[in-house]
C-alpha cells in the first residue's frame, strides 16, 4: 500500500505550512513495514501532515491518493478502515462512557483478537468501575491512555501517533512502550514528535517536516 502526495500545499490563516509537496509513503506491508518519524518543532506542520495522511483534513491545493497493494485507488471515505490515529487534535466523545466508546469503536473498526474492554482497563491501570464513567470525567492522562489503546489495539494497516507521550507520567510512558511492543505487530507506523523518547526506539526512518518544500521520498 502507498500514500502519494501530489503537489500538495496547506494554508492556515494566509500562512503556508508547506507547498508543492510531492511525497510517496510506501507502507511496505509485504516486506518491511514503514517505521517513520516526522520531526519538527511546534508549529512546523507535523501534526497537520498526520491529519492529512489520515484523511482528517484536506490539502489546500494538490491531492493525496491511497493505493492498495494492486495499485488501485482507495476512496477517501474508506481511508478510516486502514488508519488508526491518536492525536491531541482529536477529541474523545466525552458524553460517552468508556464502555460505550469501546462498543462504538468495536462496531465501526474492531479490535485485534483477544482485545476486550476488561483487558484495556487492566493495561491502562484503571479500576473496574471506570467502564461506566463518562469520558469527560477522565483526566488528560487517562484520555491519552485511551487514545493510545484505541489506536494500537486495532488491526488497521497504518498506525499514526502524534506526540504520543502528551500528558503521560512515567507509568504512562511505560504503557506506551508496552502497547507498541505488544500490539503493533507487522503494521506500518508513523510517529510525529519533537522528543527522541517518543520515536527513536521505534522508528528507523526520519523526515524533518521543517525541510519539506520540494520533492521528498521515503
Amino acid at each position: 500500500m502507498k500514500i502519494t502526495f501530489q503537489d500538495c500545499g496547506k494554508n492556515y490563516h494566509r500562512t503556508w505550512l508547506f507547498r508543492h509537496l510531492n511525497l510517496e509513503l510506501d507502507l511496505g506491508l509485504d516486506t518491511q513495514p514503514l517505521k517513520l518519524a516526522l520531526l519538527g518543532g511546534n508549529g512546523s506542520g507535523k501534526s497537520t501532515l498526520t491529519l492529512m495522511i489520515s484523511g482528517q483534513t484536506n490539502p489546500t491545493e494538490g491531492s493525496i491518493d491511497w493505493l492498495d497493494i494492486h495499485g488501485k485507488q482507495i476512496t477517501s471515505d474508506s481511508w478510516y478502515q486502514h488508519i488508526a490515529l491518536a492525536s491531541p487534535a482529536l477529541e474523545l466523545p466525552e458524553e460517552f462512557t468508556l464502555q460505550e466508546w469501546f462498543n462504538f469503536h468495536q462496531s465501526v473498526k474492531g479490535f485485534a483478537s483477544g482485545v476486550t474492554l476488561d483487558r484495556l482497563i487492566s493495561i491502562c491501570g484503571f479500576s473496574n468501575n471506570t467502564k461506566s464513567k463518562a469520558l469527560l470525567t477522565f483526566s488528560s492522562g487517562m484520555k491519552q491512555r485511551v487514545k493510545l489503546c484505541m489506536a494500537l489495539m486495532g488491526t488497521e494497516s497504518l498506525v499514526i501517533l502524534d506526540e504520543p507521550l502528551t500528558n503521560l507520567d512515567l507509568n504512562g510512558s511505560q504503557l506506551y512502550d508496552e502497547l507498541l511492543k505488544t500490539f503493533l505487530g507487522n503494521r506500518a507506523l508513523i510517529i510525529a514528535s519533537n522528543r527522541e523518547d517518543e520515536w527513536k526506539p521505534y522508528c528507523n526512518q526520519v523526515l524533518d517536516v521543517t525541510k519539506i518544500n520540494a520533492e521528498q521520498a521515503v
